[in-house]
């Protein structure tokens, strides 16, 4: 059984626990010390491991990038605030909002997107209901995958507007056009001149919009599908994930270490008031 799941929540405080509380902790008793060595046993739980199913992700889909790409992400009934998903990052050129994401970062809401030269990113959205809606756009350059689970997608190229939902995608744009992969469902494409015609690819079927025409969407074969996906391989993603046999087997020592120190402090200071009567 996998015991390594995802715990933020420990591994985000690990900074701020030891600022915060440290100083204090040094003229503390010995009981806070131990709730100290166990908070510190669960951070030291704390990992980064590779994601090993890029084809996979909960409810509300995921959204891969190669180099030299941004864009912008809107969801759909969400304040501007509001946390629509996790960016996993590969190489040292990710940004979000123009910080640089080393492992992984919350996406807000309205968030722009980038990865550089030798950088790919991963965005796997929330899980949410069949109203969802995330608008994709100011997608200008580079190679992206989708998969939008139930989640509709509204996505602009420099050329194209793509309506996908409970389909996989791959889009590549350049100066000159959008190539659009459909790998599974079926997707609405138009240009964006006029966005009142559109053309339906489905699956194993690609299609090319250049800015003011669209073209007919013909089959792939197996190899060049396999082909224009390669690039997924060109980078390796991590996440921070919590080894709870690693914590469980720290705390059992923590609390042998305890159980001891207390056996220890009730032995010295009831000789007193237990035991055999002293004699006068």
């Amino acid at each position: 059984m996998d015991t390594t799941l995802t715990k933020p929540f420990f591994c985000k405080i690990r900074g701020g626990i030891y600022r915060s509380y440290y100083p204090r902790l040094m003229a503390s008793s010995y009981n806070q010390w131990l709730l100290l060595l166990i908070t510190v046993l669960l951070l030291a739980g704390c990992k980064t491991v590779p994601i090993q199913d890029r084809n996979f992700a909960e409810n509300g889909g995921f959204w891969e990038q190669d180099e030299n790409m941004g864009f912008r992400l809107h969801r759909n009934a969400g304040a501007s605030d509001a946390v629509i998903g996790t960016l996993y990052a590969s190489g040292k050129n990710v940004l979000l909002n123009g910080d640089q994401v080393k492992v992984s970062a919350p996406v807000k809401n309205n968030s722009f997107v980038s990865s550089g030269m030798q950088s790919g990113a991963r965005i796997e959205f929330k899980a949410s209901d069949s109203t969802c809606s995330i608008r994709v756009d100011q997608f200008n350059s580079g190679k992206a995958y989708a998969d939008t689970s139930s989640c509709l997608h509204d996505i602009e190229t420099l050329h194209a507007r793509i309506l996908a939902r409970n389909a996989v995608l791959q889009i590549n744009v350049s100066q000159q056009q959008t190539d659009i992969m459909v790998l599974s469902g079926t997707i609405e494409v138009m240009t964006r001149v006029d966005t009142g015609q559109f053309v339906a690819v489905r699956a194993d079927q690609k299609i090319t919009v250049t800015p003011n025409a669209i073209g007919q969407p013909h089959a792939l074969a197996p190899d060049e599908i396999w082909q224009r996906m390669r690039w997924r391989e060109d980078f390796q993603l991590y996440k921070t994930v919590v080894d709870w046999r690693k914590v469980v087997a720290g705390v059992a020592i923590v609390a042998l270490v305890a159980v001891a120190i207390l056996f220890g402090k009730g032995r010295g200071g009831g000789g007193h008031g237990s035991g055999f009567p002293r004699h006068r």
